[in-house]
């Protein structure tokens, strides 16, 4: 892995990015399930598949419908007895959107993690792998000198 990739995997905008298309892609698969459904047997098979979401849907379009008739008592009560079933779909979903929430949060901070320690790996290998160029370079300086010198001393002799 390069100091490159490293610093997308940690970059705190690359890491809210990649959550927030997370977030999007399930979002959408949701509403490919719910909405995407063409004919009857699709849209039968998609309740049937998630009945929470049909029935948040079919609220909706009851909420809806209320809303353009007239009230009355009896409305004002079906109404209310409605909400009063759909209040735990409701809270039901809240925890579902808080979990998916908490899951992004721990992904980012184990991949920032994960990250972190791949880039102090790839530092250790470089300092080492330039503390062993060093010595060799060194060493190989040292040779270099040391038969420069028996050169200078065997032509001092020969002159």
């Amino acid at each position: 892995m390069t100091i490159d990739e490293i610093n997308d995997r940690v970059n705190p905008k690359r890491m809210a990015h990649r959550g927030k298309e997370r977030v999007q892609r399930r979002v959408r698969t949701v509403r490919e399930k719910v909405m995407g459904a063409v004919d009857a047997d699709q849209v039968e098979g998609q309740i049937k598949g998630n009945p929470l979401a049909a029935g948040l849907i079919a609220f909706g379009v009851g909420a809806l419908t209320a809303s353009l008739l007239p009230a009355d008592r009896t409305a004002r009560e079906a109404a209310q007895a409605l909400a009063d079933r759909a209040e735990p779909m409701a809270e039901h979903m809240k925890a579902e959107a808080k979990e998916i929430g908490a899951e992004i949060g721990s992904h980012v901070g184990d991949t920032a993690k994960e990250s972190a320690h791949h880039l102090e790996e790839s530092a250790k290998e470089s300092v080492e792998h330039v503390k062993s160029e060093a010595k060799s370079s060194g060493e190989h300086v040292k040779e270099e000198s040391r038969q420069a010198a028996d050169d200078v001393r065997r032509s001092s002799r020969e002159g």
